[in-house]
């Protein structure tokens, strides 16, 4: 089994340095994209680490917008072209971490070969947060400069603005969304890029739907012959009620991932059932204290594990 590990990062080096450390093993590379307005230089000593490659074409990515979806498929491109034989690519973001082991994740991944942990469930769904107007109105790239102008032109497009023909440019394709974390095989990975490539107008049409990273990858595999293996996603997050992004986690969090089964939380922001997780999204480098707690949590569960597993083999052996 060989993992590429795709991560979007922009801040916090000490955290994707320390996520790095933690999932390195003889079966991991590491593909990584950071953002175009951030210094480079800050994570001159991970880029000088062997098995961690950085993308030349550096995005400038901005919420909600289809610069997310290309920095995405950069990292896919690269990984494929470094080794086309990997088994699993898993997209994180830099302020991801696991809570689970690293021989864990492994063992999950080599269980269930042809599992792909990607949400796609059908739009829309307004409960959710996936309305339909996310295709049919004309999304423009609300970042800087100009940010509060670009909104109100936003706002003036989806109420005067005739609505865009969203079935011409899906053809057969039912929308779909989720989360914009997945988890899927070589396989599916490499169907997705040449889908990409096959079907331009479909990519043209995402540079301006709202949220595109949550509905880009979803659509094409909830339309695929890959559809009957997708499963609930495996990154946890907390999106409370009402809320625009889900909670920074806490120290208090902390309890729950050390379960030796860690389920997603109730508030996952999707109809799917929440499932087992082995990431957590979104930490920061401060306070460091709650990294180093989880990381011992790990490291318990590394070490029941091994004790387990010698307290059974004497039985195992007088069995024989």
């Amino acid at each position: 089994m060989k993992i590429a590990y795709l991560i979007l990062a922009h801040n916090n080096p000490r955290l994707l340095t320390r996520l790095v450390d933690e999932l390195s093993s003889e079966r991991a590379s590491f593909f990584v994209h950071i953002d175009s307005k951030a210094d480079i230089s800050i994570f001159g000593e991970l880029r000088a680490r062997p098995g961690v490659h950085f993308c030349q074409q550096r995005r400038n990515g901005a919420w909600a917008d289809f610069s997310l979806v290309q920095a995405t498929l950069d990292m896919m491109e690269l990984a494929m072209r470094h080794d086309p034989g990997f088994t699993r690519v898993v997209l994180l973001s830099g302020a991801t971490l696991p809570v689970q082991p690293t021989w864990y994740i492994e063992d999950f991944f080599a269980a269930r070969p042809d599992a792909n942990f990607m949400e796609s469930f059908p739009m829309p769904n307004d409960q959710y947060g996936k309305g339909i107007g996310r295709l049919t109105h004309y999304w423009l790239r609300r970042a800087r400069p100009l940010l509060r102008v670009k909104w109100k032109l936003q706002d003036w497009i989806n109420k005067y603005a005739p609505l865009r023909n969203y079935q011409a440019a899906l053809g057969e394709l039912k929308p779909m969304a989720g989360s914009q974390w997945w988890a899927i095989t070589g396989q599916a990975c490499a169907y997705v890029l040449a889908y990409v490539r096959e079907h331009r107008r479909f990519v043209r049409f995402s540079h301006h739907v709202d949220c595109s990273d949550e509905f880009f990858f979803q659509t094409i595999m909830g339309n695929s012959p890959f559809a009957p293996t997708l499963a609930p996603s495996i990154t946890y997050t907390n999106w409370r009620p009402g809320q625009m992004s889900p909670d920074t986690l806490k120290q208090f969090h902390l309890e729950h991932f050390a379960q030796p089964l860690v389920m997603n939380s109730a508030n996952h922001n999707c109809p799917l059932p929440a499932g087992e997780v082995l990431f957590a999204r979104k930490f920061d480098e401060n306070p460091w204290e709650v990294i180093e707690a989880l990381f011992a949590a790990n490291r318990r569960k590394t070490r029941i594990a091994q004790e387990t597993e010698a307290a059974q083999m004497p039985i195992a052996a007088n069995s024989a």
